[in-house]
């Protein structure tokens, strides 16, 4: 029995010193991610204000212009005003289009309805409505524009990469490449584990 108390002993120390280990790798890893998305997000600022503009809404935030109910690239945001008062016309903005993410609001108070139309880059889609009050429509506004801005950028991104013309195309910083296999892994072209193993290559962890 005495001779089994130091091997008890040194096996909890292990198993101490692997958790820890464990630990301090999540925690490096939470703090790389958390420095490859901001990064992303300084070559794609309109993320930054579509999700300023969901805070505290039911409109889906993005993260490595990918959302919850799909990617950003290959979508589209449409505000459409559904029978509000004729004082404050339909806003309709095309993929791309930036008008500074305010539209005029002008005239009496409006009690209609109004609506975001999403439709998501794998053919999802979805209609959220918007609150009549003046601090909401300016949200949505800024939510739409920030939407469509964010899809023309990876679009043009996209087909820049693609593009035949490229002699030497241009190095992808970590933050693409990791923004790219989320989407892969949300479209269900790539698993969870192969995710894994190229970020952790890609990391150099």
């Amino acid at each position: 029995m005495f001779k089994r108390a130091p091997e008890r002993t040194a096996q909890k120390a292990a198993a101490h010193e692997e958790k820890q280990q464990a630990r301090t790798e999540a925690a490096e890893q939470r703090q790389a991610d958390k420095e490859a998305l901001k990064d992303w997000r300084k070559l794609h600022p309109a993320e930054k204000t579509m999700n300023t503009a969901a805070m505290m809404r039911l409109w889906p935030s993005s993260k490595f212009g990918v959302t919850g109910q799909g990617p950003v690239l290959g979508g589209q945001a449409e505000f459409v005003n559904a029978g509000a008062h004729k004082a404050w016309t339909a806003t309709r903005l095309a993929g791309g289009v930036a008008t500074g993410g305010i539209s005029a609001l002008a005239g009496r108070k409006n009690k209609g309805a109004a609506v975001i139309n999403v439709t998501f880059g794998n053919g999802a889609a979805q209609t959220y409505n918007v609150k009549p009050d003046s601090t909401t429509l300016r949200a949505a506004n800024q939510y739409v524009n920030a939407f469509n801005v964010l899809a023309s950028q990876l679009a043009g991104e996209m087909g820049s990469a693609s593009s035949p013309e490229a002699v030497q195309p241009k190095p992808q910083s970590v933050a693409d490449e990791l923004g790219k296999l989320k989407a892969l892994v949300d479209q269900g072209a790539l698993t969870q584990d192969e995710f894994d193993q190229q970020k952790a290559r890609l990391l150099g962890t």
